[in-house]
């Protein structure tokens, strides 16, 4: 059975634009199931993120924190030598007080997960994508229609 870190992108998107509790409940439950099952996680950067939003998301995540990681030693290495390589990484235009992706992709290098992004290949050199730098770690990481594939997850009418 696969295993799977989250992008904050994975929760934020699908809850608010693409798949809302509303319309897509039973993709909220299986998530909810996965988490149960030991199958998603997140680095604690990724629920900062969330929480920070204060809103039905921040609330239902707070239910669902048996995802979180803590960190470790290993993980903590990997971010130095990701952010001492891409400084950027942990630097975005807008002033946030929180940067999972070099947690992302250490949690999932020293796991064993697949990640799973809303983020494209579209990074440069100096600041790559989760799905760039997971490329660099060997890391497999897809999109969440192939999250929807792996598990099997069909939305009928």
């Amino acid at each position: 059975m696969n295993k799977y870190c989250f992008d904050s992108s994975v929760f934020i998107n699908s809850w608010r634009v693409y798949y809302s509790p509303e319309s897509f409940s039973p993709l909220w439950e299986k998530i909810s199931e996965l988490i149960k099952e030991d199958r998603i996680f997140v680095p604690k950067e990724v629920e900062k993120e969330i929480i920070n939003g204060k809103d039905d998301l921040a609330e239902w995540f707070k239910i669902q924190n048996k995802c979180v990681k803590p960190y470790t030693e290993e993980q903590l290495l990997i971010v130095q030598r990701i952010v001492n390589k891409y400084p950027k990484v942990s630097q975005y235009h807008k002033v946030r007080p929180f940067h999972a992706d070099p947690f992302i992709v250490a949690l999932a290098k020293v796991e064993n997960l697949t990640v799973v992004s809303f983020e494209g290949n579209n990074g440069s050199n100096d600041n790559p994508s989760i799905p760039l730098l997971c490329r660099e770690q060997s890391i497999k990481c897809i999109t969440m229609s192939g999250f929807f594939k792996e598990e099997s997850i069909n939305f009928k009418l």
